[in-house]
This record gives structure tokens, C-alpha cells and sequence, in this order.
């Protein structure tokens, strides 16, 4: 049954303090990509191949799954400290261990969003570009922890966390479908 009262729309300092946050994000998002763009210190093999794009590009999502192990951990740091919590099955500390859970199912649904993107993304990309993946994938990483940080303070403290792992996968997908649409799916493969 449905509740007889409507959920309350956000207030207008909720709204503004969403707002600007999600700005702020967007604007610290661009300014590291610029700067990680043009003076990122590493040097990076000439890769001209699709298959050493692709190796490259899975080598590096070892750093994000190393946010699943973070999320993974939360949760057994609760089960650890708790005996209701120790036994998921008897089923009376799920508030216990909600929290951990809610990280570690949104992180999980990122990484997988993030990890096609990137498959998909460094298929298009040039070798000289290939820089882009590593700035993608120490994003997304530094993006969890503020996550989980900022969640685990209020959960409204977690957008500038969130908003830095989906909004690059978001222009990642963009990106990709521009070039799925403008070069078709056979791009780059054969002569």
C-alpha cells in the first residue's frame, strides 16, 4: 500500500548545496584532466594494435577492483565487530551492515559501468591517447574512497565521490556512441 504522504521535495538550501557541489565536481574533474592530460609523467609504450590497447587497458582495472576489495572489507569490518552481524543468516543486524552493503553494491555497479566504458573507449582511442585510460581509471579510484568517506559521514556528502567516478564513465559511453555511430562498429579492425 501506497503511503498517504508524498515524499517532501527537496528544500532550496538542499537543492543549492546539491547544486554546487556537483558543480565544484565538474570543475575539479576538468581542471585533472587538463593538467593529468598534458603533464601526466609517465611515458607509454607505442601501442598500435587494438590487442595491446585492450592489455594495456585491462592491466590498469586491477586499481579499480582494488575499490571492490575496499567495499568488501567495509562490510566484513562490521561483521568483525558484531555478533548479530557475524551471522548474515539469522537476519537481525541488516541495519548493521546497510551502510557497507550500500557502498559496495554502488561501487560494484560503477566498476562494471567503468570497466565496459574503458574496453570499449581504448578500442577508439589512438596510442598517443591512450594516456586517458590511467587518468580514468586514478579517478575512479580516488572517487570511490570519497565515496565511501563521504557517505559513511552523511550520505548527501557523498556527490563530489560519485559524481567523479560517473560523470567521466558517462562521457566515456558518450564518446564511445559518437564513435560506434560516426565509424561503425568495424573501426579499426581489419584492412
Amino acid at each position: 500500500m501506497a503511503s498517504k504522504n508524498p515524499p517532501k521535495a527537496w528544500s532550496a538550501s538542499r537543492t543549492s548545496d546539491f547544486q554546487f557541489r556537483f558543480r565544484v565536481t565538474v570543475a575539479a574533474i576538468a581542471i585533472y584532466f587538463l593538467v593529468g592530460y598534458n603533464f601526466f609523467p609517465f611515458q607509454f609504450p607505442v601501442m598500435n594494435s587494438i590487442t595491446e590497447r585492450v592489455v594495456f587497458t585491462l592491466r590498469w582495472q586491477l586499481l579499480g577492483g582494488l575499490t571492490l576489495l575496499m567495499g568488501m572489507m567495509g562490510v566484513m569490518a562490521v561483521r568483525g565487530q558484531s555478533d548479530a552481524a557475524a551471522d548474515p543468516v539469522k537476519g537481525n543486524a541488516e541495519h548493521l551492515t546497510q551502510l557497507p552493503q550500500n557502498i559496495l553494491q554502488n561501487t560494484l555497479e560503477q566498476f562494471i559501468f567503468h570497466f565496459v566504458g574503458q574496453i570499449v573507449l581504448c578500442t577508439y582511442l589512438s596510442s598517443e591517447s591512450m594516456k586517458a585510460i590511467p587518468l580514468l581509471v586514478v579517478l575512479f579510484v580516488v572517487g570511490r574512497i570519497l565515496y565511501k568517506i563521504g557517505y559513511q559521514i552523511e550520505p548527501m556528502k557523498r556527490t563530489f565521490g560519485f559524481a567523479s567516478t560517473f560523470l567521466p564513465t558517462l562521457a566515456t559511453y558518450g564518446y564511445c556512441l559518437y564513435c560506434l555511430v560516426m565509424y561503425g562498429p568495424g573501426y579499426g579492425l581489419g584492412k
